[in-house]
């Protein structure tokens, strides 16, 4: 037990019930392997198991409830899990597929998408009447849902679509990264287009950077961000994982530490990269016993604990994963900017 939450505490050494987890193809000389701990959410009804979902995704660490919110996008689930208890509640979307959840400034609300649409989310209110319309992109293209998205510091949304998917398999370049704020929803700015699959949004410590995965190119990009106008300029390429070896893996979800790193996680990869971005330095790999490794952010009180979602493929893929032990700490996450959103 870690404070009063339950994990299951594992050794990444420990050959899990024979588990041999499926990895793309990995540098013949790895960066050397860190010292840390890894654990998994129990199950709460069944004890002695991990908690498991179907596809772990946008993960989001709330100091206010002392939470972590994650969504399960294929079972169309919002999740809340209770750092202090250890409990999992859950708020069903009956309408579609759910990608994505980000707080919102002062309001019990949150903000999550499903399919391509945006919405204000009321937990406390039962089904769909829950969920309160902001806006819909992409029109005319019905299998494009939104699949990123995080706020920045000004409040603003940056969310990114991807195409249609059948499998694994994305129809490339039929995808848009936009800029959401309240008095723009009904007409949201184009900041990319096109893409595929955006992922991992983050910003540098400053703000001055913005860091953008469009998960195909198998990069890490960057862009000066200007905060005051949520523009984007001067792209250009940070990381690439094939140049360390991971070509059959891409990059997913991602997040940031105090000192400017990159926490990347690696879908098909098995693992979570620590880079350096200002000169492209693979510092470390995290290896996880889960192939489909989908995001992570910081958590914890003292926001040194690394959250990491995954997708189900057996036994252990699915899994909510923290490393702890990384001697690194995560900035809070920002907020949406909404006035009076309670009220919506």
């Amino acid at each position: 037990m870690f404070g009063a939450i339950l994990f299951l505490l594992i050794s990444i050494c420990d050959n899990i019930s024979g588990y041999k987890p499926m990895l793309a193809k990995g540098p013949s000389k790895r960066p050397e392997e860190p010292d840390y701990k890894v654990s998994m959410v129990a199950s709460e009804e069944h004890a002695g198991s991990p908690a498991l979902f179907t596809h772990g995704e946008s993960p989001v660490w709330d100091a206010d409830t002392q939470s972590l919110y994650f969504v399960d996008v294929l079972e169309q689930n919002v999740h809340r899990l209770h750092y202090g208890t250890g409990q999992i509640f859950t708020k069903h979307i009956g309408y579609g597929q759910v990608n994505v959840v980000a707080l919102v400034e002062g309001s019990s609300r949150l903000l999550v998408t499903v399919r391509a649409g945006l919405y204000l989310l009321d937990w406390q209110t039962e089904g769909d009447a829950a969920l309160r319309l902001l806006a819909t992109v992409d029109d005319g293209m019905p299998d494009n849902v939104i699949n990123e998205g995080k706020p920045d510091a000004d409040g603003r949304f940056v969310a990114g679509t991807k195409g249609p998917q059948t499998g694994d398999d994305v129809v490339i370049d039929k995808a848009t990264l936009y800029s959401f704020d309240q008095n723009s929803l009904q007409n949201p700015r184009a900041l990319l287009r096109p893409v595929s699959i955006s992922n991992g949004i983050s910003w540098s410590p400053n703000n001055t950077v913005m860091y953008y995965v469009d998960s195909p190119t198998q990069k890490i990009e960057a862009f000066d961000y200007d905060l005051l106008t949520g523009d984007i300029g001067n792209r250009r390429t940070v990381f690439d994982i094939t140049e360390h070896g991971y070509t059959d893996a891409i990059p997913d979800g991602m997040t940031i530490d105090t000192e400017g790193h990159l926490w990347v996680a690696l879908m098909f990869g098995g693992a979570v990269l620590h880079i350096n971005p200002d000169c492209g330095e693979l510092i470390a790999a995290y290896t996880l016993p889960a192939a489909r490794v989908t995001s992570l952010c910081w958590g914890g009180p003292r926001l040194d604990e690394l959250f990491v979602t995954t997708s189900r493929e057996a036994p252990l893929g699915g899994a909510v994963f923290t490393i702890r032990g990384t001697q690194r700490r995560g900035l809070a996450p920002n907020k949406f900017h909404f006035h009076d959103a309670d009220r919506y």
